[in-house]
């Protein structure tokens, strides 16, 4: 196949792309007698920032999910690491020879109740540790797991896939833009699709390659 003609079908299959992921606004609002189609609408959603991000970075798991969400969303919300989850008791293996700095992080969540926290900000503390760089550095990779995008992974989308339908997520004690409080919902997660869609699009049709990648099929 010649560039041209890879880049045809290329823009082809990312115009089709951008059809379906408009179509979830349509889908959400039809209704069969009584029944609705809310909770299709926001599965596929979470489907699709699934599906973009394992054919953008290579790899499909919740990881690649987050990256997707912190990097190509442009909300910053995604990103940010909820106190709840940084302390939650299924990660101590995370901080496991990390005592000092798992204090520090405590203290820190405790003279700000209700904030959520940016990586860069926990990782500095734990980068003053008394762990080894290679201790701290793997600590700091896991951060993800505690992220706003990690909420949505493990809460919605895996909810959705495995259990037949999702819903919003409401967080009433936690701070966000200086308020009190906010919503992980179909809109919210909508526009964080749209434009990784646009995003993951725009690459590969400037560089002529499914995803970007010019041995995108090699792997599948």
């Amino acid at each position: 196949m010649s560039n041209s003609d890879k880049g045809f079908f290329v823009r082809a299959y990312f115009e089709q792309a951008k059809l379906r992921i408009e179509r979830l606004a349509t889908l959400r609002t039809e209704k069969l007698g009584d029944l609705s189609f809310k909770d299709e609408a926001f599965t596929l959603c979470l489907v699709y920032i699934d599906s973009l991000a394992s054919c953008y970075y290579g790899e499909a798991n919740a990881k690649t999910f987050c990256r997707a969400l912190r990097a190509l969303s442009g909300n910053p919300l995604f990103g940010r690491l909820h106190a709840q989850v940084l302390l939650d008791p299924d990660n101590d293996r995370y901080w496991k020879n990390a005592a000092d700095a798992k204090r520090a992080v405590e203290d820190l969540i405790k003279k700000r109740p209700g904030e959520m926290f940016d990586e860069t900000e926990i990782a500095d503390i734990i980068r003053t540790s008394n762990m080894s760089k290679s201790q701290q550095e793997d600590l700091i990779g896991n951060l993800w797991r505690c992220s706003i995008g990690a909420i949505c992974y493990s809460y919605m989308r895996s909810a959705a896939v495995h259990g037949f339908g999702t819903g919003p997520l409401s967080f009433s004690e936690t701070l966000h833009d200086g308020n009190k409080g906010f919503r992980l919902d179909f809109d919210l997660l909508y526009a964080a699709l749209q434009r990784i869609g646009d995003h993951v699009a725009r690459v590969s049709i400037e560089k002529g390659e499914w995803f970007g990648k010019p041995d995108y099929f090699k792997n599948k």
